[in-house]
């Protein structure tokens, strides 16, 4: 629905919207932010702090809440000790922010300086958001050979590990570029490249971007319906989708479509379509572009007096974000409109604006350059003995590995060497004792050989003393065993036969020795 914006209103708003970036930002939030980033600050200086101090950062830019305490301190601590990867990822997001503000000058700086960390590193894909983030930022300077060299090596590096998400950044980079330096159709290519990679992905929001790329290269070759196929098509994906941010760039889009149509009326209802939703998003660059363009329309439309505030408001807030393109369009439509109305002094200074507005930019950005030099020189310098500090410090590390290694090994050997010993120590006290054992058993078997030879010779002695008695042999081996004082039972058992068949053979003894009883017959043992 169509909308009057009265100038006072707006440029309350815009300054708002300026000088208070952070108006929509949860103050709930914000004390959580505080919270966690109090309690990183007090933990012990590692690389874990230093990624979570990062990954907290760039929760509170999504948040829209300002505080470069938090990367400030990444930094330090990774230059304290030594961590390469976290100094190119926190100068990276530096670079971000930068952007976001639209401060490029700044934003190159930083992802420059992230970029010489990044190639010590063995990340590649953080290599490649850095050097993808160097394009955009270049192509906000409208440096397009410099833009075109780091989407590049992007687009290169990409297809070596095969990320089609940084592919697709890439080409859409290079794309955006060729439309800058208007060669249309190369354009194409790369972004129907890109809409092929999102399609086989499934990518919806990357089709929405792709197809308004496409549709924006047909509408700069005048090809008006190609044009508004593509960009209605993206639309109609953005509303389904709820993408409101980029519901507004495409009614931004149709509104410079049938601008460009002469269709003035129809081009100024899709700009004020966008106009809201960019307020909402604080998109001051898009805002700007909007309102200026609102206003060419009403020129065309006889609108002067709204015309003059929209671009009046819009050509301000370009101004205040330094946006080459939508100060360059606003003093033009000035040019238009001072010229309409018949004010040719002011048509004549806004000319003379506009014209040298260009060279001036480029003598700013020539100062700004030759302060960024020398910035990046003194950097430069400290980046170096950060970088050797860190290279001795990986040295000492791998050397003082080198050393526990070796310490690891000989003790690995001596540990081995003392259980060899052990083992060895235990085979000789193993033989020692089997050799005793066997001598033991040697022994053993010559005192039985002995008792043996012994047993026979008094067995022998016995039958040749006791043999005139005319005692069997079987009564000689009793009479022995009498002599040696054994009982009738253990006879018995020592030669296997009954307790009766001894007393019968006791009995023939005595008999035959003439003896009575036991005593007896061991002193004739004796006697004899």
């Amino acid at each position: 629905m169509y909308k009057n914006y009265h100038l006072t209103s707006l440029l309350l708003i815009l300054l708002f919207l300026v000088l208070n970036p952070i108006y929509s930002q949860n103050s709930s939030n914000k004390r959580v932010i505080d919270s966690l980033f109090n309690e990183l600050k007090v933990k012990p200086n590692t690389t874990l702090k230093v990624d979570n101090l990062i990954s907290l950062y760039k929760k509170a830019v999504k948040a829209k809440i300002v505080n470069e305490d938090i990367i400030n301190e990444a930094i330090s601590i990774s230059e304290k000790i030594f961590y390469i990867k976290g100094l190119g990822e926190s100068y990276n997001r530096k670079g971000l922010v930068a952007r976001y503000n639209y401060d490029y000058e700044s934003s190159v700086t930083f992802h420059k300086r992230a970029l010489s960390y990044l190639n010590k590193t063995t990340d590649t894909l953080l290599k490649i958001k850095c050097l993808n983030n160097l394009g955009v930022s270049y192509r906000k300077l409208n440096l397009e050979k410099e833009a075109f060299d780091f989407y590049f090596q992007a687009l290169d590096l990409s297809e070596k590990i095969k990320s089609e998400k940084s592919i697709v950044i890439a080409l859409s980079g290079i794309g955006n570029v060729f439309i800058d330096t208007k060669e249309y159709e190369k354009a194409l290519h790369y972004f129907k490249r890109v809409y092929a990679i999102d399609v086989k992905k499934k990518n919806v929001r990357g089709q929405e971007y792709s197809l308004s790329n496409i549709g924006e290269a047909y509408l700069y070759q005048k090809s008006f319906d190609s044009a508004y196929f593509y960009i209605n098509k993206a639309l109609m994906l953005t509303k389904k989708y709820k993408h409101k941010q980029s519901e507004a760039i495409r009614y931004n889009l149709l509104g410079l479509l049938f601008q460009k149509k002469g269709e003035y009326q129809k081009s100024t209802n899709f700009y004020k379509e966008a106009i809201p939703l960019f307020t909402k998003e604080n998109n001051i660059r898009y805002l700007s572009n909007t309102l200026i363009n609102v206003g060419k329309n009403q020129l065309h439309l006889g609108e002067y007096k709204n015309a003059i505030e929209n671009i009046t408001i819009g050509l301000n807030s370009a101004k205040t974000i330094k946006s080459k393109e939508n100060i360059s369009l606003g003093y033009n439509a000035l040019v238009d409109y001072y010229t309409i109305t018949k004010n040719y002094k002011e048509a004549l200074n806004s000319h003379k604006i506009a014209t040298a507005f260009n060279d001036s930019i480029v003598n700013e950005a020539s100062q700004k350059s030759i302060i960024s030099m020398q910035v990046e020189y003194e950097t430069a310098k400290k980046d170096a003995q950060i970088q050797e500090l860190a290279k001795e410090n990986e040295l000492s590390k791998n050397e003082a590995q080198k050393s526990f290694n070796r310490l690891i090994i000989i003790s690995s050997l001596g540990l081995v060497g003392i259980i060899v010993l052990l083992y060895l120590l235990r085979l000789y006290r193993k033989n020692s004792d089997l050799e005793l054992e066997n001598k033991n058993s040697e022994l053993q078997n010559y005192v039985l050989q002995v008792k043996e030879l012994k047993e026979k010779a008094i067995s022998k002695n016995f039958s040749e003393n006791f043999s005139e008695f005319g005692l069997s042999k079987r009564e000689i081996e009793v009479l022995q065993y009498i002599s040696e004082g054994l009982s009738n039972d253990e006879i018995s058992e020592k030669i296997f036969v009954s307790n009766n068949t001894i007393k019968t053979h006791i009995k023939n003894i005595y008999s035959k020795l003439d003896v009575k009883n036991r005593i007896q017959a061991i002193k004739k043992i004796k006697a004899i």
